[in-house]
């Protein structure tokens, strides 16, 4: 069996080279099928979800994230933000069949606040040749050979872009295209705009209060990976986590069943866009 990896990803070996903070790793729970044709012989795209296992917020942490929303007020400060966890996801794609093919992996997620789905965002839904709709990472041809493997990650800077792209796209009202195509990894604020509603013509956003600072950036809480083969595939992977401030549960994803209660819950909102043709 042949292995392969794709340019423009970080190879798996380099990324477990000088690891710090003991990462934490986080197993797929099972592996993602896809390609299967459906009735009108088109593959089927697979999906799998990840609630990152985060300790319930301690009275010190929210007495502290209480004092900085008084400083940032009226900004809201989320109790997993940006910094907080560094995360990869590495993946490895598994081709069966006796000829190669093609397949794209998605990086998608939730917030505390806000879940983003862009299959179900349409931004033009009356021009078919519109572009979908973009993903928070990666959605790139990947070439995988026949009876081969192909292996490769979402790093780190991949998955903090990912974290401040979905921010920006919620609560910041930002066009998906302007948000995914701008580099935002090292931003220090982001100015919230007004609604976007791309079926007014000649509607201009404009700013809506005050900027949001890094300090109250939300960071992701569940990581969504979309896996799209151009013929049945199979996607294995693994998450990893640097807990820079120690939330995460020690019993990773066995807490809810070993020790309930001591996860904290997250019903974020599923993000939609308005695309009211009416001023």
């Amino acid at each position: 069996m042949r292995m392969a990896t794709v340019p423009g990803f970080v190879l798996l070996a380099a990324s477990l080279a000088g690891c710090a903070n003991d990462p934490l790793y986080i197993p797929g729970p099972m592996a993602i099928e896809a390609g299967m044709p459906d009735t009108m012989g088109q593959p089927t795209p697979g999906k799998a979800s990840v609630q990152l296992p985060i300790k319930t917020e301690t009275t010190k942490d929210r007495a502290k994230r209480d004092e900085l929303a008084m400083k940032l007020a009226p900004i809201e400060v989320p109790y997993v933000r940006v910094g907080d966890l560094e995360i990869e996801v590495e993946w490895t794609i598994k081709n069966p069949d006796t000829k190669p093919g093609k397949a794209r992996i998605e990086l998608d997620g939730a917030n505390e606040y806000y879940a983003y789905d862009p299959s179900t965002i349409q931004l033009a839904p009356d021009d078919e040749d519109a572009p979908e709709t973009p993903g928070l990472s990666g959605n790139i041809p990947i070439d995988v050979p026949a009876k081969g493997e192909v292996s490769g990650l979402f790093t780190e800077d991949d998955v903090r872009e990912a974290a401040i792209d979905l921010d920006e796209i919620t609560r910041g009202k930002f066009n998906p295209f302007r948000a995914t195509l701008t580099i935002s990894k090292n931003a220090k604020e982001f100015q919230p705009m007004t609604e976007l509603r791309p079926g007014i013509e000649n509607y201009m956003q404009e700013p809506d209060g005050p900027a949001i600072p890094r300090e109250a950036f939300a960071g992701l809480t569940r990581i969504d990976i979309v896996f799209k083969p151009d013929r049945p595939m199979t996607l294995e992977y693994n998450i990893r986590i640097r807990d820079i401030r120690g939330i995460m549960h020690e019993l990773l994803l066995t807490a809810e069943t070993e020790k309930p209660g001591e996860l904290q819950t997250f019903t974020p909102m599923d993000f939609a866009v308005n695309v009211s043709t009416m001023p």
